[in-house]
């Protein structure tokens, strides 16, 4: 009796301390569970607050030392914000690829096999970034102060305000171009038939504004040069990219029309300086002047052009382009092709 006393005794202390046991382990195990879960929302947090202000976003063609000397400047004048810097590069073959990888390896690179157009280059980075605001930069470019901060603060402060840009300088710090007035139907007609201009001053004045911002103002405008666009992620979601029918010229006012549109504002602020050194890229020839006035159809026609008044557009474009057979005879009879063969 006493053996089996001894021994039930025995089994229910080892009972107990299991269960005390199991209970000391379901306890802490709980209590590992919670850290683990703290932890993940720690990291995930962590990872929002790892997330860049801004993207800066360059495409390059043939401007190896202009690149280099953008970035320099943007890693120098740049301060108080969180940024990245993309670089996508159309197929130079100037070396400027090897140039980045070596000398500034925290550049996100993007090589592309073949020159694909401005915008279409830009999509490609607006796509890959997760900041919230993206800056499209120009390679010939050179910041004069802490220009990044200051349009990023401007957006923040303006949640009206979906595109804004800075006062451009030339290398003298004289003013530049920096922003424009839509291109319309209106005002492509009184730059084909100059009798007519005397009867619209109103549009005379607009169409003569050359966007030098002499004033140094804060103002709303229709558009802001494509060599210096601060844009607001969420509005570019809401808007669109840019169209890559354009491959060179007035992609950043067909763009900056859609957000308008959109309801969005869009200014100029002085505060924010930078110099464009307007020119350094590779010189004008037929192709870009084809570029150019295609662009300048299709801007016309994808804003402005529908069923009933297409046949108009293309009329007056093909006067317009026709005046200048004579110096541009390749690029004028592709325009002809291009626009007659266009469907709407």
């Amino acid at each position: 009796t006493r053996v089996i006393s001894s021994a039930a005794s025995y089994f229910f202390k080892i009972h107990v301390c299991m269960r005390f046991n199991m209970y000391i382990f379901t306890f802490f195990f709980f209590l590992y569970i919670e850290f683990i879960l703290n932890k993940l929302k720690q990291l995930r947090y962590l990872d929002i607050m790892v997330r860049k202000d801004v993207s800066i976003i360059l495409v390059s063609y043939k401007t190896k030392d202009l690149t280099r000397n953008c970035i320099k400047s943007i890693v120098e004048k740049t301060k108080n914000i969180s940024y990245d810097i993309f670089v996508v590069d159309n197929n130079s073959q100037d070396g400027t690829c090897e140039m980045l990888k070596e000398e500034f390896p925290f550049v996100k690179l993007i090589e592309n096999s073949q020159n694909i157009g401005f915008g279409a280059a830009n999509n490609l980075a607006i796509k890959e970034s997760d900041a919230e605001y993206v800056f499209l930069l120009n390679t010939d470019t050179l910041l004069v102060n802490n220009a990044v901060k200051i349009l990023h603060d401007f957006l923040e402060n303006n949640r009206h305000v979906g595109v804004c840009g800075a006062n451009l300088y030339d290398e003298n710090m004289n003013h530049i171009h920096s922003y424009g007035v839509f291109l319309t139907l209106k005002r492509q007609m009184l730059k084909t038939f100059f009798m007519f201009r005397i009867f619209f001053p109103n549009e005379m004045k607009l169409m003569f504004d050359k966007g030098y911002n002499q004033q140094n103002e804060l103002k709303s405008v229709d558009y802001i040069t494509g060599a210096d666009m601060m844009v607001r992620k969420s509005v570019l979601d809401e808007a669109g990219l840019f169209d890559e029918r354009f491959f060179l010229y007035f992609e950043e006012n067909e763009l900056q029309y859609r957000i308008r549109k959109s309801g969005y504002d869009i200014f100029i602020n002085p505060e924010a300086q930078i110099i464009h050194l307007h020119g350094k890229s590779p010189k004008e020839n037929e192709r870009k002047v084809y570029e150019y006035r295609k662009s300048q159809y299709l801007f016309l026609r994808l804003c402005y052009g529908n069923r009933k008044n297409i046949f108009w557009i293309k009329s007056l474009m093909l006067f317009n382009f026709g005046m200048n057979i004579f110096k541009y005879p390749k690029c004028i009879a592709g325009l002809f092709k291009y626009i007659l063969n266009d469907r709407v």
